[in-house]
């Protein structure tokens, strides 16, 4: 605000160290960002810097800190990826520039010395500065790069009267526009209210800050300094301030030693922070990439690419000054990671494996991995419940199994944080759904009777992907009533009663009500259908046997020869005595009565001569069997028919035809050759 300019006060020496300590993490915000799970990473930032130019910042920043601010900022930036612009402003615009490359070291002086010029006078229109600021990020908008905006001021608005129409309610719309075009393109706007004379609008800072994911803080303490670093920049700073030390000068030559943790800083700073300028400072380091930039407030040593090792650096300030030494380095690695399997499973483990790397690929500093610390944080969005999981430390990734319980979407994201700087990974979705069971493909089981009572795990006929524990019913029972059915816990009990098969149907469902019905085919044995069933099989097979053995078997040959005696004929015709050699006949198994007549021209009728018929015997025997109505005698025995009757050598039979006029008798005698042996 425009104040009276009778009363000057001077900002203390150790306010002014405050506010540059202050926005020292804020200036390594040119730091490579944080790449998402996908690896990628933006191009860079810009940063524009909107400050309070009028009357009342004479006494509230006396010392032109905040030129100082920006002008340090502009020293520590990565110049070959930040855009640096700024808005001064009081009742209207006094000077801006849009951001710009700070490559060229013209560029970055005229910067300085353009911000280095700059007046407190007039009245203050805080709406109308963070307006230009907006729409000056939303000019410059690229989507491969992340703009923020820092806000130096006391918070107040202060018009003179007949301002052109200009009102402090129109200033105030102005600052809610700033705040939606912030929100709307997701960026922040951090507020610094410079309250020396206590007279910051505290609150007004604060809703701009919060309202746009920013932070609001006042520089009146150094008590907090170390928690704010941490707490306010977190989303945004890639490294961590360092505070190396903290010494009284003593006008002499003073040392003190920095020490770089590892080899793949892309710079380290280091910054000392005194009221006055230093009269001398130094670094012993063998390296051309030194550049060295001093200021009325800092000193500022930039390596690049530093080698890992402890570093002397030495200074000369004015007696009594306090001299604080701070390393502030830069990292170009990005945070990747991994997982598998894919698509993740509700149930079963995820294993998140995260690293860091750059564009030429995986980092394998093993110094950088053993100063760091990761976890995974899950969030449950529709129980909105939060978890973080440290991850294990492989010396150069980290990894952790991880089960997702339940259906629904989760967000997670890695941090992985060190002592001087941290990465995260961009935040993740997975809409995790659920898998109903599975009924196995194989559902036929057998039991026996004699066993009783029998539980059978259904785990082996119904499976899920999840791993959820299943529940199951039993939907129809046995129709055959062979057994009884049960379900206890994930077991099927089983009371058989009778053999047989017959089939059920169970139902599996899963913890969130998916569930799915299948057949089970029991088979009830008992021993006893067992042993009826080997023995069939061994009878069959005996049978088979038996009945191959009679097929192969050497079947017996006719021998000797058969006499036919014609005692009587119907004819009254007079035959003589018949022979037939039975060994003429070869291989033949049977020979009727007929064929033998016929063979030797016997042509008497005798139409029952073909049922009775010869097979040869064992043992040179002859087998006679009668089918016909002839009376067969063998001595005074009757021969029943339909039975064979063995002839041994020398027997002799009678045959009485059906006429009961034909009679032969018939002789079995050895053929010549037989009696000769």
């Amino acid at each position: 605000m425009h104040k009276n300019r009778q009363s000057t006060v001077s900002m203390p020496p150790l306010f002014r160290m405050v506010v540059i300590g202050l926005l020292l993490p804020m200036l390594f915000l040119s730091a490579p960002p944080t790449a998402g799970a996908n690896g990628t990473a933006d191009a860079g930032v810009d940063a524009v810097f909107v400050v309070d130019t009028s009357n009342s910042m004479n006494k509230t920043d006396p010392g032109k800190t905040a030129a100082e601010v920006m002008s340090m900022f502009i020293d520590m930036s990565e110049a070959t990826r930040t855009r640096i612009g700024f808005v001064a402003y009081n009742d209207r615009i006094v000077q801006a520039q849009s951001p710009a490359g700070m490559a060229e070291a013209r560029n970055r002086e005229q910067l300085k010395r353009t911000i280095q010029g700059l007046r407190y006078s007039g009245y203050s229109d805080l709406g109308l500065g963070l307006r230009r600021g907006a729409e000056m990020i939303e000019k410059a908008k690229d989507p491969a790069r992340k703009p923020f905006l820092i806000l130096l001021s006391d918070g107040g608005t202060d018009l003179r009267q007949n301002a052109a129409g200009r009102s402090v309610a129109a200033s105030n719309k102005d600052v809610e526009t700033a705040i939606s075009k912030a929100k709307a393109q997701g960026y922040p706007i951090y507020t610094i209210g410079l309250n020396s004379d206590g007279s910051v609008q505290k609150e007004q800072l604060k809703k701009i800050a919060e309202a746009t994911g920013g932070t609001s803080f006042v520089t009146q303490s150094t008590d907090d300094l170390p928690e704010i670093f941490n707490q306010i920049f977190a989303k945004h700073i890639q490294s961590q301030l360092v505070s190396v030390a903290a010494m009284t000068a003593t006008g002499g030559l003073q040392e003190v030693t920095v020490t770089i943790p590892n080899s793949s800083m892309q710079e380290a700073n280091i910054i000392l922070l005194s009221n006055n300028p230093l009269l001398e400072s130094q670094v012993y380091y063998q390296s051309q990439n030194i550049h060295f930039v001093k200021s009325k407030k800092y000193s500022l040593m930039k390596i690049e690419k530093p080698k890992k090792g402890n570093y002397l650096v030495k200074f000369r300030g004015k007696p009594g000054d306090l001299v604080k030494i701070n390393l502030l380095g830069n990292y170009s690695l990005m945070a990747g990671v991994e997982v598998k399997p894919e698509p993740v499973i509700k149930g079963n483990p995820a294993t998140f494996t995260t690293y860091l790397h750059h564009l030429e690929g995986r980092l394998n500093d093993k110094d950088v991995y053993a100063s760091m610390q990761a976890e995974l944080i899950v969030k449950d969005v529709t129980g909105k419940k939060e978890e973080k999981v440290p991850m294990k430390n492989l010396g150069d990734s980290f990894t952790v199994d991880y089960v997702f319980p339940h259906t629904g979407k989760y967000e997670w994201k890695i941090f992985m944080n060190g002592t001087d700087f941290y990465r995260e990974t961009s935040t993740s979705v997975y809409d995790i759904t659920n898998i109903a069971p599975v009924a196995a493909s194989v559902n036929t089981l057998t039991i026996e009777k004699e066993n009783g009572e029998q539980a059978i795990d259904l785990g082996s006929f119904f499976t899920d992907a999840n791993n959820d524990k299943l529940t199951y019913t039993i939907v129809t029972a046995d129709p055959d009533e062979r057994f009884v059915a049960t379900i206890q816990d994930a077991a099927l009990k089983l009371s058989p009663e009778k053999s047989g098969t017959s089939e059920i149907t169970i139902t599996a469902t899963d913890a969130e009500g998916a569930s799915v019905t299948g057949p089970l085919v029991i088979t009830v044995h008992s021993v006893w259908d067992r042993y009826i069933t080997i023995g069939m099989i061994v009878l069959l097979v005996a049978a088979i046997g038996y009945g191959v053995y009679l097929l192969t078997r050497p079947k017996p040959a006719f021998v000797g020869r058969l006499e036919g005696y014609f005692l009587h004929t119907a004819s009254g015709n007079d035959i003589p005595v018949k022979f037939w050699p039975l060994a003429s006949f070869g291989k033949k198994q049977r020979i009727t009565l007929q064929e033998l007549f016929t063979s030797l021209d016997v042509n008497e009728h005798l139409p029952e001569a073909q049922k009775i018929y010869f097979q040869p015997g064992k043992n040179q025997t002859l087998l006679l069997v009668n089918h016909s109505h002839c009376t067969v005698e063998r001595g005074k025995e009757t021969m029943p028919r339909h039975k064979k009757l063995v002839l041994q050598f020398n027997d002799k039979v009678y045959v009485t035809f059906e006429d009961r006029m034909t009679e032969i008798e018939i002789r079995f005698k050895k053929s010549s050759n037989e009696e000769a042996s």
